[in-house]
C-alpha cells in the first residue's frame, strides 16, 4: 500500500471501496470497475488496486495479472539473450482515474505504484517485460512519458522491460 501525503493510498480493492458512480471518460473502464474488479480479484483473474481516501471514495484504479508476448512482437533491439519462446510478461490490463479527479497526477501515481508492485513480484516470479494496450494515442502518449514502448506495427501495444524498470525504480518512488 501506498500513502500519499494529502490522506490518500493505493490498496488492493475490497467491498468497503466506494466506486460507483464512477467515470473516467472511457465506459469500459466505468464498466469495469463497477462490474468485475472485485469478482476477477477474488477469483484471480487480475488483482485491482484503489486509490482511496479516508472515507474509502475510489478516485482511480488498475488492474494487473500475468501475461506472455510472443518474442516475435519484440524489437530487435529488445530481444537481446531471450528465448526465441513467448516471454513472461506483467500485464498493467486497466488504469484509470475518475474525471473530476483528474489532473492531479493520480494516473502517474497509480503506475508507479503497479510498477512497483511489479518489481516486487520479479523477485519471486519471472517477468522480462511489463506489457499495456493502450485504448487511444492519449493513453499511449501517458505511458511513453513513463519510458513504454510501441511494439513494432502496433503503436497502442507497449512495453516496457523489466530491467528498466529496475534500474530506474529508485527515481518512481514518491
Amino acid at each position: 500500500m501506498m500513502d500519499h501525503p494529502e490522506g490518500l493510498r493505493i490498496e488492493p480493492i475490497q467491498r468497503i471501496h466506494k466506486v460507483r458512480p464512477f467515470d473516467c471518460g472511457e465506459q469500459s473502464l466505468n464498466e469495469y470497475i463497477s462490474r468485475y474488479a472485485f469478482s476477477n480479484d477474488r477469483n484471480n483473474i487480475s488483482k485491482t488496486f484503489v486509490l482511496t481516501d479516508t472515507n474509502n471514495h475510489g478516485y482511480g484504479y488498475y488492474s494487473v495479472c500475468a501475461s506472455s508476448v510472443e518474442f516475435s512482437e519484440l524489437p530487435q533491439g529488445a530481444t537481446g539473450r531471450l528465448p526465441r519462446y513467448p516471454i513472461p510478461a506483467a500485464l498493467i490490463a486497466r488504469l484509470a482515474v475518475d474525471s473530476a479527479a483528474q489532473g492531479n497526477d493520480y494516473g502517474g501515481r497509480l503506475l508507479i505504484d503497479a510498477l512497483q508492485r511489479i518489481v516486487h513480484t520479479s523477485e519471486e516470479l519471472g517477468i522480462t517485460v511489463v506489457s499495456v494496450d493502450a485504448l487511444h494515442e492519449k493513453a499511449r502518449a501517458f505511458y511513453e512519458r513513463y519510458g513504454f514502448q510501441s511494439f513494432p506495427g502496433n503503436e497502442l501495444k507497449l512495453f516496457l522491460p523489466i530491467e528498466t524498470v529496475l534500474k530506474t525504480a529508485i527515481s518512481y518512488k514518491l
